[in-house]
Formats: structure tokens, C-alpha cells, sequence
């Protein structure tokens, strides 16, 4: 893969000039990561050239030559039929790219078959790999984010600017790009004014807004109104302090992208059905994102063996994060000291 890579990148000279910029402003908060992705489809799907396929496959071409270079196939918008024929597609596969992922959202796969490999993605594929996405990643960044090829390269080195304007190290903006492919749909004012809400609901220095957009780069990106959603889920039905609530969102940014609901009904059930505190619960985080039925069925059969010992001070104590980690053969044998028999029989009562 890196070999294939490094061939299809060395054959055209990258362009020598990125023009970069820094923006301030107190714009707005921006719209979240799927409304934006939602503009740039329908912006596609209202194309003019693209327009013209939404007619039914039955329907007589105008136009021959408007199919020619993949003829009967265009409406159909199935890329296995073709892709030997289009030497960018085969491309695109060589890379790792799942093209079959594109027929299923809108106006991604007309967009796809519009570009030239040579023209319209090699310096973006280039530019990619010089950030420091990986050779067997830059497949699985395509397949996500093919959109990528219709931002401005000068743009997205723009917004590389701006993360090493603010201290971000290479291996930080390696991950953060790497990570969620997104990110670089954002512009500069966008992602200043997303990293500037942490930091100040969250009462987050320098180091700390660096370390959270590292760890969970797509947090930064994501909607924002679910973000605050479950920021007052967690500190005022929950009932986390505010440096309580840092905490857990330095060591699980997740989190705040969970679903409410289930972050209640989770954040219910270790705190009042098994009693465990506050500060319980930040020590061992992880609770708060593993299944519900594990942990139920895990502290019910521990409660049947009468070995529900949680505190560290006491004899026979159990590490909440046994509740969490491992399987369920290395929960039952090493922790609850029992065995897999006896284990799947109290299943079934429950």
C-alpha cells in the first residue's frame, strides 16, 4: 500500500504555494458536523450536471455522448459494474477506498464519477499523506470523507496553519486529521469558536484543549447541541461538580456523545440501584460507557454470590473496573471465583 502511495504521489510535483491565514471573530457557534456534511450533499444533489441523471434509468438518453464514458451505468449509480472500466475508480480501490459505501448517500457517488484522479485528487491524496495520515488509512479517510476533494488545498493547509499556530504538535495533528476526517471541512473560525466553547464551559487551560481535541477530535466536531445536552445531564440531573464534570471529560470525552438517555439510565443504575458514589464513578469512568445488560448481569450474579464488595478498604473487594473490562469467562473464574456453569444457570433467572 505505502509502495502504490508513494507511486501515485511522486509522479506530479506538488504545488509549491499554501496560503495561510489566521481568523478572530465572535461568530456564532457553528452548525454541528452532519448539518454541515447535509449542506455539501444537497449542494451536490442540486447540481445542474447532476440533475440530468435523476431521470429514470428507462428514460431515453438526450445525449449519447453525456454516457459514453461509462455507458448504462450512470442512473444506476453501481460502481461494480464499471470500475474496470475508469481508471480513477480502479485508483480509488488500489488505494482501499469502499466505493460501494458512496451509492447509498446523496449525490456522493455522481460527485465521485465526475473527477479526474490526476487533476482532481492526487495533490489532495499528497497533501493528505504530507499531514501524516497513514498509507493503509488514506483508503478509510476517502470511503468517509470523499468531500475532502472538493476543499480548496490552500484552505485545508490553512487550517493546518492555524492548528500549529496554536501549539498543536505534528503527532497531535496527525491523529486529529487521521481520526476524524471531518475536521478539515471546518474552517479556521469554526474550529476556533468550537475549541473556545470547551475551553471556557469547561474551565480547560492551553495543555488540556490540545490533549481533549487529540483524544477525541470528533467531540470538537460534533453537534453541539447534543454536547449541551449532555453537559446539564451530567451536572445538573446527575449532580457533578464542575471540576468533577472536567474530569470525566479529560478521561472520557465519549461521553458527551452518547445518547442521553442511555447515559441517564446507565448513570441510574450504578448510582442508585448499586449505590456507588460520585467519586466512585470518576475513578472508574469506563461504567459509564459499557453496555448496560453487562453490568447488570455482572453485579447481580456478584450480588447473588454475596461478594458486592465495591470498597477498597473492605475484605473481599472487587474492582469496579472488572465489571467493565475482560470476558465474561475471566470475570467468572478470576473475579467472582466461580464458574461458567453455574454463571449462564443465574442468567437464565434474570
Amino acid at each position: 500500500m505505502r509502495k502504490f502511495v508513494l507511486k501515485v504521489l511522486k509522479l506530479v510535483p506538488r504545488s509549491e504555494i499554501y496560503t495561510s491565514c489566521r481568523y478572530w471573530s465572535n461568530t456564532t457557534i457553528a452548525p454541528s458536523q452532519q448539518n454541515a456534511l447535509q449542506c455539501y450533499e444537497d449542494d451536490l444533489a442540486n447540481d445542474d450536471q447532476l440533475q440530468k441523471w435523476s431521470r429514470s434509468v428507462l428514460e431515453p438518453v438526450a445525449n449519447p455522448l453525456d454516457v459514453e464514458a461509462f455507458p448504462n451505468t450512470q442512473p444506476a449509480f453501481n460502481f461494480a459494474a464499471y470500475v474496470n472500466k475508469s481508471p480513477t475508480l480502479k485508483q480509488l480501490v488500489a488505494l482501499g477506498v469502499e466505493l460501494h459505501k458512496f451509492e447509498k448517500r446523496k449525490g456522493i457517488a455522481q460527485f465521485v464519477l465526475r473527477l479526474d484522479f490526476d487533476r482532481d485528487m492526487r495533490e489532495h491524496i499528497r497533501f493528505l499523506a504530507d499531514t501524516g495520515v497513514p498509507a493503509d488509512m488514506l483508503g478509510e479517510f476517502i470511503t468517509k470523507n470523499p468531500l475532502i476533494f472538493k476543499e480548496d488545498l490552500e484552505n485545508l493547509q490553512t487550517r493546518i496553519n492555524y492548528l500549529q499556530s496554536k501549539s498543536f504538535l505534528p503527532q497531535q495533528i496527525t491523529r486529529i486529521v487521521t481520526k476524524e476526517p471531518f475536521w478539515l471541512m471546518f474552517n479556521t473560525k469554526r474550529i476556533d469558536r468550537r475549541l473556545g466553547y470547551f475551553q471556557k464551559n469547561f474551565q480547560l487551560v492551553g495543555d488540556e484543549v490540545r490533549t481533549l481535541a487529540t483524544k477525541q477530535p470528533r467531540l470538537i466536531t460534533y453537534n453541539l447541541e447534543h454536547v449541551q445536552r449532555n453537559t446539564f445531564s451530567v451536572k445538573e440531573e446527575m449532580g457533578f461538580e464542575a471540576d468533577e464534570m472536567k474530569q470525566l471529560l479529560l478521561t472520557k470525552p465519549k461521553i458527551w456523545m452518547m445518547k442521553t438517555e442511555a447515559l441517564q439510565y446507565r448513570f441510574d443504575y450504578i448510582h442508585r440501584r448499586m449505590k456507588l458514589t460520585h467519586d466512585q464513578i470518576l475513578k472508574t469512568p469506563d461504567l459509564l460507557l459499557t453496555r448496560d445488560f453487562r453490568i447488570k448481569q455482572r453485579h447481580e450474579f456478584l450480588k447473588f454470590l454475596g461478594k458486592t464488595q465495591y470498597d477498597p478498604k473492605q475484605e473481599l473487594y472487587i474492582p469496579l473496573k472488572s465489571l467493565a473490562a475482560g470476558t465474561d469467562e475471566q470475570f467468572v473464574t478470576e473475579i467472582a471465583k466461580s464458574n461458567m456453569e453455574c454463571y449462564n444457570r443465574f442468567l437464565k433467572t434474570l
